[in-house]
């Protein structure tokens, strides 16, 4: 059997719906992927693990001076409740949280710009912040094509620095409640925290001469709200599992596992949990093959390494050697290499980036309506892909040595927010 894109991109057609962390849907398709896995007769099975989540029952966000209105709101989840009958406050516009900011923001319900950071939240929380807004997507979205979106406090925030009452709202509403001068407001918030469950989907297939040595691919299955996630990332998980069926035809020299993750939006919190679960077989793992977006049509091909420069020139002549551009560059990636990384496994990152203009990601337009990816697109990577790990796989000693430079190293502890004490 050999690899085929448009098999693959038929998969990716059957799994294009939202499947957020934890849904029925996500585990919808969590099966569909076991299914098609045992067709190739390998050893396949689903690991489910916990996942901390949160509902959010009520939300609304009231300008009462110096005008009235009602304005479109999400509360993020996980977040607590406000008192009973609501939060009434003074307003501020915290822009970038800077020394000034921070010293008027205690008591207030404070709006920063874009998303909330881990190092926004700890500011907001030891300067006393009453809430936090943030707000998404442009000044020029129009309200029929877009959304406002659901966001989550996760635990690294919350376990660390407290809890929050915390809102987001539209970017066209936060520069209108700007621009009319709000000073007060009205919030309200109801939620509930909760234990969820997701899936990993975990095949194996036994090398037949050196088994003891383990090379992994990764991808993640899950997607963010309103997003059916086929660039980001069902493009990466029908392309592990082309490699998957090639190899179940074409038995490697080593073992290779592949792992469909889940979570991957929340945190990593698959891939995560995997790595915890397995961490006695992690000394044979000499590489992690990650596949994260794919299948652009106006893009280009990059490779992440986090390893050393070594294996970068390695990569890089392979690439060259196929005859596929790609930028292959010595970094993190924000994806499921991390957590092998973490564990001093080399790990290489096989993305296509959309083109700007072309690039639609965590949001209603990364949908096959949107037409901006294809099956000749995707055989990019998973020509890419097949070809990295046939020459790995064959090598007769092995020829990336299992090291993570310091630079890496630092940055992936800096990803994690570990403190020098952890290290």
């Amino acid at each position: 059997m050999q690899v085929s894109a448009n098999r693959a991109f038929s998969l990716l057609k059957e799994l294009a719906f939202e499947r957020v962390s934890c849904s029925e849907a996500e585990k919808k398709a969590a099966q569909r992927l076991l299914e098609e896995a045992e067709k190739s007769g390998v050893s396949v099975k689903i690991e489910e693990f916990p996942v901390a989540c949160g509902k959010v029952n009520k939300v609304k966000l009231v300008v009462t001076a110096p005008y009235q209105k009602e304005y479109e709101v999400t509360g993020y989840e996980r977040a607590i409740s406000t008192p009973d009958g609501g939060l009434d406050g003074k307003f501020y516009y915290a822009e970038n949280l800077l020394p000034v900011h921070m010293e008027n923001a205690k008591g207030k319900i404070v709006m920063i710009n874009g998303r909330l950071r881990r190092a926004d939240y700890e500011k907001l929380q030891k300067a006393g912040a009453a809430a936090i807004i943030t707000y998404s997507g442009s000044t020029i979205d129009r309200i029929g094509e877009s959304d406002c979106d659901i966001r989550k406090l996760r635990e690294p925030l919350t376990n660390d620095f407290g809890d929050a009452v915390a809102l987001n709202i539209r970017a066209a509403d936060a520069a209108e409640i700007v621009r009319r001068g709000a000073t007060d407001m009205h919030i309200e918030l109801e939620s509930e925290c909760y234990e969820g469950i997701s899936q990993n989907v975990c095949a194996v297939i036994e090398g037949k001469k050196y088994p003891d040595q383990v090379i992994s691919f990764g991808a993640h299955y899950d997607s963010v709200y309103f997003s059916t996630g086929v660039y980001d990332n069902m493009s990466g998980s029908v392309i592990i599992m082309e490699l998957l069926k090639y190899f179940a035809a074409h038995r490697p020299d080593r073992t290779m596992k592949f792992n469909w993750y889940g979570s991957e939006e929340q945190g990593l919190l698959g891939s995560k949990a995997w790595v915890a679960a397995h961490e006695e077989e992690l000394d044979q793992h000499v590489l992690m093959i990650n596949i994260d977006v794919a299948a652009a049509t106006l893009g280009q091909n990059a490779a992440p390494v986090l390893a050393t420069e070594k294996v970068v020139g390695y990569v890089d002549a392979l690439m060259k050697e196929a005859g596929i551009a790609c930028d292959v560059r010595l970094d993190i990636y924000s994806s499921d290499c991390i957590p092998f990384a973490d564990h001093g496994i080399p790990a290489i990152n096989l993305c296509r980036f959309g083109a700007p203009g072309a690039n639609y990601i965590h949001d209603r337009r990364d949908h096959l309506k949107s037409a901006y990816i294809d099956a000749k697109s995707l055989d990019i990577t998973l020509q890419q892909a097949l070809y990295l790990a046939k020459r790995v796989d064959s090598a007769a000693s092995f020829p990336i040595q299992k090291e993570i430079s310091p630079d890496i190293k630092n940055k992936v502890d800096d990803y994690l927010f570990k403190t020098k004490k952890d290290k």
